[in-house]
């Protein structure tokens, strides 16, 4: 077999290689959707047509009319990602939608304030992102309602099915487990990002082969040759290394030591690795310099943050991953129904629309998905077609042999490098032998002639080509030197979390919930900012700049106090108002302010210097 191919072993059945794998996924109480069967949601939709640019649509096919196999037939027709589902007619009037909210059989959510974990700055931007909404797309008010009530009368409802996509890439044997749900209901019942009709959400195993220390399969029969390396799950903030975990990380939890579990967000579905409550920050992409910028000035005017993350920078939401509702999986009171898909699969190769509605959100949150294979604007979806490149294990080797043999390239590749270096030195030196003879004869006689002059010029830089090289080649043997040891020496095992930029942890703690005043505060200071503000402005004749300064100088004390950081706050105000007096004197009495600056830096070079002597004894 070719290096870095591997295959499913031959008498291994798909269907029970995905069953023996199939993830757990543990629901945040109170969470209205669960995968659904897609034949169910197809044959209960009607198919739209979208043109670009135009509020109006077209209904090609009513609700109840439509089946998979028409649907494939119209997306083959030429229309591609113009085509849309929807699940449900309209949203439910006011009326309706009271009715739902009173229905003692709907699932109850107990949440936290989120604005009492973040600053000042992150609600002010939190508001202005609601407010856009009315300008963005965004699905309307009483889609949730609806669609839950359509889903829960619903036979689906009583059914979990995933959609198990295998296939094999860089020596991984990859389990993809594709889940559906009608809705994703994340910002109108959990008070999270956004709201989009239809979700898709998936779980990836990376299968490796299981060798005893012979280097042979355990098990003849094929239960056994193929073991968990990796495992990866769907998720808001995360991106390549970040997304996957190694079989033996602490935070996975299993069941029967092969169904990884996944703690479900609420609404939202994404995985998470432990359970609990995590406060997400969004930056939108318009906003990333000026969150940048923030986030950077904060650093300068307050260096003793700078190692903390910044609370009031983002937009913020709480991701609940509780998993203390309803269970799905092995160990469970549901289990899931297994469905294998692929590239000919029709609906999955097919239909590349979007599976609700299109709000043509240029944020794209609000926006409907597409399916499994295919990103809204109908390129394949880097998760399906390229799954290692998309966890970044494309540099990981999946075996020990591989890994040997990715020791044996390098060691090739390193001594081509090395021979090469070799040789350019030898012609370097040769021409600096040239070039100094030119520089010899020439001095001191016709030292500021042009040839001599440029043969000096030549021989530095050629002098300093040379110094380069030989550090090049230096650090190439060096790296030989290793790689040579590590052939003969079992591959090294690096941490669980080596491989992470950032391990997600779950950062609000539900246990010890803010107090009332708090989240009351919480919730009413943006409010209390602006009266204050507008009510100077009007009744009062102060400046409107003083007015704004002192208004949230009132507003940040009140926090300040509540959240037990007197010290800290009065901190700040000192070190802006420096900052502002120095300003002021600079522009006012130019002479006055260079002496306290120069006053500044001799104390803060008398600390420094006492610090270093005192750290010396």
């Amino acid at each position: 077999m070719a290096p870095n191919v591997v295959s499913i072993p031959a008498g291994v059945d798909p269907v029970e290689l995905v069953r023996r794998h199939e993830p757990v996924i543990r629901f945040t109480e109170g969470e209205l959707f669960f995968p659904m069967a897609v034949d169910a949601y197809v044959e209960g939709a009607a198919l739209w047509r979208r043109t670009a640019g135009q509020a109006d649509r077209e209904r090609l096919v009513d609700h109840g009319e439509l089946t998979v196999d028409a649907l494939c037939t119209r997306a083959r027709s030429g229309v591609g990602t113009a085509l849309e589902l929807r699940y449900v007619p309209s949203a439910l009037s006011p009326g309706e939608l009271r009715l739902w909210r009173r229905d003692p059989d709907r699932a109850r959510f107990r949440s936290t304030t989120r604005f009492a974990a973040v600053g000042l700055l992150g609600r002010v931007i939190d508001s202005l992102f609601r407010l856009s909404l009315i300008l963005r797309g965004s699905v309307p008010g009483g889609l949730t309602a609806a669609l839950h009530r359509r889903y829960r009368g619903s036979a689906a409802a009583a059914e979990f099915p995933y959609y198990a996509h295998v296939s094999t890439d860089g020596g991984y044997v990859v389990l993809q487990y594709w889940f559906f749900y009608a809705m994703n209901d994340w910002r109108s019942s959990f008070g999270g990002v956004n709201d989009h009709e239809a979700d898709w959400e998936q779980v990836t195993v990376f299968l490796v082969p299981a060798v005893d220390d012979s280097g042979q399969a355990r098990r003849p029969d094929g239960t056994d040759v193929l073991r968990v390396g990796w495992v990866a799950f769907s998720s808001h903030d995360e991106t390549g290394d970040d997304l996957r975990r190694r079989y033996d990380d602490p935070d996975i939890t299993w069941v029967d030591d092969t169904h990884p579990v996944v703690y479900a967000g609420a609404g939202s579905h994404s995985g998470a690795y432990l359970p609990g409550e995590y406060l997400v920050r969004v930056e939108p992409p318009v906003l990333q310099r000026f969150f940048a910028a923030v986030s950077r000035a904060g650093g300068v005017l307050f260096p003793w943050t700078r190692d903390r993350p910044a609370p009031g920078v983002g937009i913020p939401y709480v991701d609940y991953k509780r998993g203390d509702g309803m269970q799905i999986g092995p160990g469970t009171p549901h289990s899931w129904t297994p469905i294998l898909i692929d590239a000919d699969t029709p609906w999955v190769r097919d239909f590349s629309g979007l599976w609700g509605l299109d709000t043509e959100d240029p944020f794209g949150g609000e926006r409907a998905p597409a399916g499994p294979r295919y990103e809204r604007n109908g390129t394949i979806r880097p998760s399906w077609a390229d799954p290692v490149g998309w966890a970044g294990l494309q540099k990981v080797p999946a075996t020990t042999a591989e890994y040997y043999r990715a020791v044996d390239d390098r060691l090739a590749e390193l001594e081509r490098q090395r021979a090469a270096l070799t040789a350019e030195l030898v012609a370097n030196d040769a021409i600096q032998r040239q070039l100094n003879v030119t520089v010899t004869a020439s001095f001191p006689l016709v030292a500021t002639r042009r040839g001599a002059t440029g043969a000096v010029r030549a021989l530095r830089e050629q002098e300093a080509a040379s110094s380069d090289l030989r550090a090049a080649r230096r650090a190439v043997v060096i790296e030989q030197q290793h790689l040579s040891r590590a052939r003969h020496e079992p591959p090294p095992l690096a941490g669980v979390h080596a491989h992470l930029r950032r391990r997600a942890l779950p950062n609000v703690d539900a246990d010890r919930p803010p107090g009332l005043l708090l989240r009351f505060w919480t919730e009413v200071s943006l409010s209390a900012l602006l009266a204050l503000t507008g009510g100077a402005l009007v009744f009062g004749t102060i400046s409107s700049i003083r007015v704004a300064v002192s208004a949230v100088l009132i507003v940040m004390a009140v926090e300040a106090v509540l959240r037990r950081k007197v010290g800290v706050f009065l901190l700040g105000v000192g070190v802006l108002a420096s900052i502002a007096g120095i300003v002021f004197l600079l522009v006012t009495d130019l002479r006055t302010a260079t002496g306290v600056l120069l006053l500044l830096a001799a104390l803060a070079l008398l600390i420094a210097n006492v610090r270093a002597y005192l750290g010396r004894r």
